[in-house]
């Protein structure tokens, strides 16, 4: 299933390493100890798997992937690398053409009046989706990891939320695709589906009366309304971006709470830290493998790249960098007061994560509503839990039991 490459001249034979994070049954059967393996490998080593490319190892390299964008370029962003015929607004943008774009988006979609109800909402539709559950148990990630970030995000963009199936289809295939046709065809039907869905908005704006959507037709960037294919560029991205990952990241936390009562007490006792505590689990469950491309010939920490490689800057990689964290492998709540948690887990610099904030309320407002309600909280008997791989790392399935009290 995986595409191979031919090993390119400039690649010394000492930096060929096989990781192919897509398909490999390492990666779903125990992501984050194989990951943690790679503290053995080169700092900086060649994969010849989803068409071939780099993998940085230590965090403090990855961070400069992140925010060197003279010499990592954002434009080519999927690994395996696919065409450009579909652009993402801003993700796909350098700076400075991609800083007129995030500022506008900033200051408009995701600004305090756009995203005025998010605390509300998020509470609201994590208890309707806890009391949908049977009691004491539920599929975590069909019933409520996949649903809580979607329906938030219908409801910001004025979308009916019965469009909830049509909308994952495509974002599983962007995201799951297990190669570069697979993650092309999700690409193709995100396109389709949201030029639909955008003209039959814009033909009468109005009637949508979506916050983001609202803020999304107001805004200017360098003082000019952007015209229709920028729109659609924006859409996809603001559907695609923040969905997927945020699902998947719920997944992993609700997995380890529920296989360490100690972390689960600590935040039952003490919820006004979780805030602080979901930085640490977020450093510590990273997800996502975020391509970048060298904009030129370079040595990058003494490794010849060419114009045009591919760059892997993984979130999972930096967060279980040995060289940067303790034991990077524990949990370890109190970690923030020894050292400040400066995990990578929505990148950094230029293209730090436009949704960070919504994603940290929604995961915040999780653990508030539902470790109170899910008492003795464990994975069910006899479940066998996989990692599905793909762009980002999540759970194919999370069995949940809990005392049914009262």
């Amino acid at each position: 299933m995986t595409t191979e490459a031919v090993i390119p001249d400039h690649v010394p034979a000492e930096r060929v390493v096989r990781f192919d994070f897509r398909n490999d049954e390492r990666i779903r059967q125990d992501p984050y100890g194989y990951i943690a393996s790679l503290k053995d490998a080169p700092d900086i080593f060649f994969s010849p798997d989803l068409g071939g490319y780099w993998i940085v190892r230590p965090s403090e390299a990855i961070e400069e992937v992140f925010t060197d964008h003279e010499r990592f370029t954002a434009t080519s962003l999927a690994i395996p690398k696919r065409d450009d015929t579909v652009v993402l607004i801003p993700n796909n943008f350098d700076p400075p053409r991609h800083t007129a774009y995030r500022k506008a988006m900033a200051n408009n979609l995701f600004s305090p009046r756009a995203l005025a109800t998010i605390h509300p909402d998020t509470r609201d539709f994590t208890l309707q989706l806890f009391d949908e559950f049977e009691p004491g148990r539920c599929e975590f990630v069909s019933e409520f990891a996949y649903k809580l970030p979607i329906d938030i995000f219908l409801k910001l963009m004025g979308a009916d939320l019965a469009l909830r199936d049509q909308c994952l289809s495509w974002i599983k295939g962007i995201f799951r695709g297990r190669n570069l046709e697979e993650t092309n065809k999700g690409f193709t039907e995100a396109y389709a589906w949201v030029t639909d869905w955008l003209t039959e908005q814009l033909a009468d704006p109005e009637k949508n009366r979506g916050a983001m959507f609202q803020a999304l037709v107001r805004m200017k960037v360098d003082g000019k309304k952007p015209e229709f294919d920028d729109l659609r560029s924006m859409t996809l991205m603001l559907f695609s971006g923040g969905l997927d990952t945020i699902t998947s990241q719920m997944t992993h936390i609700m997995r380890f709470l529920a296989e360490s009562p100690s972390h689960r007490q600590y935040l039952l006792d003490h919820p006004e830290r979780i805030p602080v505590a979901l930085e640490e689990m977020l450093r510590r469950f990273g997800i996502s493998f975020i391509g970048r491309a060298a904009a030129k010939d370079q040595v990058f920490h003494g490794v010849t790249m060419k114009e045009g490689d591919v760059v892997c800057a993984g979130t999972p990689i930096a967060g279980l960098d040995a060289d940067r964290w303790d034991n990077p492998l524990e949990v370890d709540f109190e970690r923030a007061g020894r050292r400040r948690v400066k995990h990578l887990g929505f990148g950094a610099g230029p293209h730090l994560c436009i949704g960070a904030y919504l994603a940290r309320t929604q995961l915040t407002v999780m653990l508030e509503e539902l470790l109170p309600r899910m008492p003795n909280l464990r994975i069910a008997e006899g479940a066998t839990i996989e990692n599905q791989a793909g762009a980002t790392m999540m759970l194919k399935s999370l069995p949940l039991e809990w005392d049914v009290t009262g």
